[in-house]
């Protein structure tokens, strides 16, 4: 879909967008930067599917020793589900490496995949711990991050899943591939990626 075809169907369904600028914009970082995320290479209109969040984030886990990327379970599909921790503990990054006496932050995005900003803003979170001068918030917390919890309905995307919402070009479906919405499944624990959640949040102790 063209740039101005989705600004004609979003203005055709939404209010006009308004002009906004804030301090938040100097964390976008520059075309020429080595460590731009895939969705700021696409002016933040577009978000990243699996393939190429996990090559980022195995990229910069290579990279940095602060950043390490696991895998914590199995989609209903079959795709690993990750999971990152940023430490300045030891470099093995599991739970009984983390000093005790700091409080464990744990953030699961793409629960609901159409609404995919959590992720993107995380993996600029990680790039700017590595390289951007970040790494102190790790002296008081330790970070454990989900970037997609419902990878199978990521992977679902499509620029018509949600007509009454502004960007990004290509969201996600909200529902699994099993039709659970993982917001109503931490009672039932009817999805293979809440069960795997809940090991992690046991492993981990947020």
């Amino acid at each position: 879909m063209t740039d101005e075809l989705s600004r004609f169907r979003a203005e055709r369904v939404l209010p006009p967008s308004l002009d906004w600028h804030g301090l938040s914009e100097r964390l976008i970082a520059g075309a020429d930067d080595e460590w731009i995320t895939p969705a700021e290479r696409t002016g933040l209109t577009a978000t990243p599917n699996y393939a190429d969040t996990r090559a980022y984030l195995e990229r910069l886990a290579a990279a940095s020793p602060l950043i390490r990327l696991q895998v914590f379970g199995q989609s209903a599909q079959g795709l690993d589900l990750l999971v990152v921790t940023a430490s300045l503990d030891r470099a093995d990054g599991g739970a009984g490496a983390f000093d005790p006496a700091k409080p464990v932050l744990l953030v699961q995005a793409g629960i609901h995949p159409g609404e995919i900003d959590g992720k993107d803003a995380g993996l600029m979170l990680l790039r700017d711990i590595a390289w951007r001068g970040k790494r102190t918030l790790l002296e008081r917390a330790n970070l454990v991050f989900v970037p997609i919890l419902n990878v199978d309905g990521h992977e679902r995307a499509s620029p018509f899943n949600r007509p009454n919402q502004r960007g990004p070009t290509n969201q996600g479906w909200r529902n699994t591939a099993q039709n659970l919405n993982l917001n109503r499944d931490y009672t039932k624990l009817d999805a293979p990626e809440t069960r795997a959640l809940v090991r992690l949040l046991r492993q981990f102790d947020p």
